[in-house]
């Protein structure tokens, strides 16, 4: 503001002043990131802290990088970011599903079975973690499970799912398809109604089939959507979900669902190693930053399109 020059000063304060209204609606999320996203962030300090609850931050001793230090030589903190890694990997491959999805749905004639559909695909965002956890537990159950009694049908022996490491990775990725492809899938959907449909009508005059409409029209139409959250996801890779790894984890699998954040969990929390724990939170979210700013330059240069 300061630097700005006299025009462009007041041509703001007559915006503001001409909708004060709409800007009154902004108050309350405004304040919403101020107190829950800004004023936590000088808790960084406990990252070079031998943190004491009693003492607080003021009080509490200062050891430069030894938390660091400490986190980076513990063997059990690799294992845990090789499963965030791992987890993350199959995240990003499993990305263009709800692209796919919301394309065929796009593309499907009858209004009423596709909004069907997309309440159905819709409903298990709004389900809990825990709830979905609880339900994966009976299903895949080796002795009563409902999917070990199919597979016994056809003389499979009963699979150990909850108790096995080797199937926890697939099962908690195909949970996290099941349950975001539906609210994904309506981002994408949203993208595709800002596209003209005399676009369309042009191709068919033309002679474009529907997989030409869609590569040329649809997927075009929607980059700058999918460029954003390919952005947001990839700046996220090291952040794992923790929700849904902690719900589903028990101590059997733990070796391969015991992310980064859950491994953070554990020794911070439950151990009392807030430093410990202050240290490897402030380590993602450099991670954050860097994947942010490296997605946000790669994309730009492959499709044209960015956040900034």
């Amino acid at each position: 503001m300061l630097f700005m020059k006299n025009s462009d000063k007041l041509k703001i304060y007559n915006d503001v002043r001409s909708q004060w209204v709409l800007y009154l609606f902004m108050l309350p999320a405004v304040a919403a990131t101020l107190v829950f996203s800004y004023r936590p962030m000088y808790g960084v300090i406990m990252a070079f802290q031998k943190y004491d609850i009693i003492k607080g931050i003021v009080g509490s001793e200062f050891v430069g990088l030894k938390n660091f230090i400490s986190f980076f030589s513990d063997t059990r903190f690799y294992a845990a970011l090789y499963n965030t890694i791992a987890l993350g990997s199959l995240g990003l491959l499993c990305f263009p599903i709800p692209i796919v999805f919301a394309i065929l749905i796009n593309e499907y004639k009858y209004e009423g079975a596709k909004r069907i559909v997309q309440s159905v695909t819709y409903l298990p965002h709004f389900i809990s973690w825990v709830i979905i956890s609880g339900l994966l537990y009976r299903l895949l159950d080796q002795d009563s499970g409902a999917i070990n009694a199919f597979l016994n049908v056809f003389g499979i022996e009963s699979i150990a799912f909850f108790r096995e490491p080797v199937y926890f990775w697939w099962i908690y990725i195909l949970a996290v398809i099941w349950k975001d492809t539906g609210l994904n899938s309506i981002l994408y959907l949203s993208a595709m109604t800002a596209i003209n449909p005399e676009t369309y009508e042009a191709a068919i005059v033309d002679g474009a089939n529907r997989i030409q409409r869609i590569w040329n029209i649809t997927l075009p139409g929607i980059m700058p959507t999918v460029v954003m959250l390919m952005i947001l996801r990839i700046s996220a890779f090291f952040s794992g979900n923790f929700e849904a790894l902690f719900a589903m984890r028990n101590p059997m699998i733990s070796i391969r669902s015991d992310s980064v954040e859950v491994f953070t969990y554990y020794r911070g929390v439950v151990g009392g190693e807030y430093g410990y724990a202050a240290a490897i939170g402030f380590s993602q979210s450099i991670m954050a930053i860097v994947l942010l700013f490296i997605s946000n330059k790669g994309l730009k240069k492959i499709t044209g399109y960015s956040l900034f």
